[in-house]
């Protein structure tokens, strides 16, 4: 079984291991900190308590979505982390940056001088319970800690899918606490995935990635995060307007779901999807999924014709695929339980 395989099984039997340090890591400190990101987020900031975390759309007058952000609270600081890439940095810190003159904040890009592990499956927190503290049982709660003598920031989340943690540390200590936490979780099973098997896995859970399911053309509620990442009785800020009105008409007019193909190739991002010669909706991110043993996407869809279970196609010249409408996530069932009635 090649490494890829083998992470992705340790998924559910082991402890898969990703190193996601190229992700945006912003630290954002100064007495108005809370209340400048209160402003800049669709979630409440202010009541954000030290040792916790929470997700968040920041967003345009216009209420669409410039990122998909995790906002971690510190003792002295508010770490904002989001997805890898120029483009991301380049969406938000400019962002960020012309509302900052308001307020008595200090924005620190600090994703070269640290790294982000991540460690996803049921054997993760056995292993940082070798030596490490770890956080409470909450959803992106997080803590200080040490594994070995290294600092580090310990974070509950599961951008997988799967029960995870992610460590956050000083770049120059990643090889040492990469080297103990390999050594380590051999006998439980770790095995390194590439960015291709985490794709895979994030697809399954329905984890939004900017430039694919977070754009400029999406309003935040299309996203189905709304219970994690939306507060809608928090005060105003910035594309507020937009998301109440939203919120008030009950619906949106476009929703992300899952695809499942039973057969044929990974379609493209940007394929269009059909339904009876009408163009009802983009793929937006697609993989081979080991789990189901077959392709599958996220999509946006029209509401019409977003109700899991219906069939829709996706024409690829040639071929034209066929796939399954799911709700969100659309983790595999356990091992060869994932193939039946597929095929």
């Amino acid at each position: 079984m090649n490494e890829p395989a083998k992470a992705y099984r340790a998924l559910t039997h082991g402890v898969g291991f990703f190193d996601r340090s190229g992700r945006v890591r912003l630290d954002v400190s100064g007495p108005d900190r809370a209340r400048f990101l209160h402003n800049l987020t669709t979630n409440d900031v202010k009541r954000l308590a030290v040792n916790q975390g929470q997700e968040a759309f920041v967003t345009s007058l216009q209420g669409k979505t410039l990122g998909y952000v995790v906002l971690l609270a510190c003792d002295d600081r508010i770490l904002l982390r989001a997805d890898a890439g120029d483009l991301v940095l380049a969406s938000l810190l400019p962002h960020l940056q012309k509302y900052g003159v308001f307020d008595d904040i200090v924005l620190d890009d600090v994703g070269a001088r640290t790294f982000e592990l991540h460690l996803a499956g049921p054997g993760a927190e056995e292993l940082l319970r070798l030596g490490a503290t770890l956080p409470g049982p909450k959803d992106l709660a997080h803590c200080a800690t040490r594994i070995g003598d290294v600092a580090v920031r310990v974070v509950r989340e599961a951008p997988a899918g799967r029960p995870g943690l992610t460590l956050i540390g000083e770049a120059s200590n990643a090889a040492a606490v990469t080297d103990r936490l390999r050594t380590e979780g051999a006998a439980l099973g770790l095995a390194v995935g590439d960015e291709a098997t985490f794709e895979a896995a994030r697809i399954e859970a329905g984890t939004p990635r900017f430039g694919h399911e977070v754009t400029t053309d999406n309003l935040p509620q299309e996203l189905g995060r709304d219970a994690h990442a939306i507060n809608f009785v928090k005060g105003c800020y910035l594309g507020q307007e937009t998301v109440a009105r939203i919120d008030a008409l009950g619906h949106v007019n476009k929703h992300l779901r899952g695809l499942r193909f039973p057969h044929g190739r990974v379609p493209p991002a940007g394929a269009t999807i059909v339904v009876e010669g009408k163009n009802v909706g983009t793929i937006t991110s697609a993989a081979h999924s080991p789990g189901w043993d077959q392709p599958i996407a996220l999509a946006f869809l029209r509401t019409a014709h977003a109700s899991p279970g219906s069939a829709v196609r996706v024409p690829l010249g040639d071929e034209t695929l066929t796939a399954l409408v799911a709700d969100l996530p659309i983790l595999p069932p356990p091992d060869d339980r994932a193939r039946e009635g597929c095929h």
